[in-house]
């Protein structure tokens, strides 16, 4: 899907478990992808927000943050999910994709959680700006809706 190799596969495979499908342990615990998406979640706000420090040196906080709000939507981050097939992968009980189609956005969200800790900061910031933001987001549409 975003064309490397893990080094911790498991970390991949929490990242597609809704919570409506979580494993509980002998002890209690739930295992599912909300903590790898709070996580993730973090990740793509600093991501995002370090590019934007950068790609606008010119531009005020007001501009910065009404811009990252954006690509950081849950709207834009469900599309982005879909666009990239994650879909198609994340496990959950019964209809809840149906009903509730952030999880998509969320597996998202997890997914670049579990790419931070398995490949580290580097790797996911050249991934979702140079993979993910370049290809599936027109920053420039999105500069234009700003000014």
């Amino acid at each position: 899907m975003f064309g490397f190799i893990p080094h911790n596969i498991e970390l991949y495979k929490l990242a597609l478990i809704h919570k409506s499908a979580s494993l509980v342990l002998d002890d209690g615990r739930s295992i599912n992808n909300e903590r790898l998406e709070f996580l993730g979640d973090a990740v793509i706000e600093a991501v995002t927000s370090d590019y934007l420090y950068i790609e606008f040196p010119d531009r005020d906080e007001g501009f910065l943050t009404q811009l990252r709000s954006k690509i950081v939507s849950r709207q834009s981050l469900n599309a982005l999910a879909v666009e990239l097939g994650l879909d198609r992968q994340v496990i959950s009980s019964g209809g809840v994709a149906v009903v509730q189609k952030h999880i998509y956005g969320d597996a998202f969200e997890a997914m670049m959680g579990a790419i931070y800790l398995d490949q580290g900061y580097d790797f996911v910031n050249r991934l979702l700006i140079n993979k993910i933001y370049f290809r599936y987001l027109n920053i420039d549409t999105l500069t234009e809706e700003e000014t």
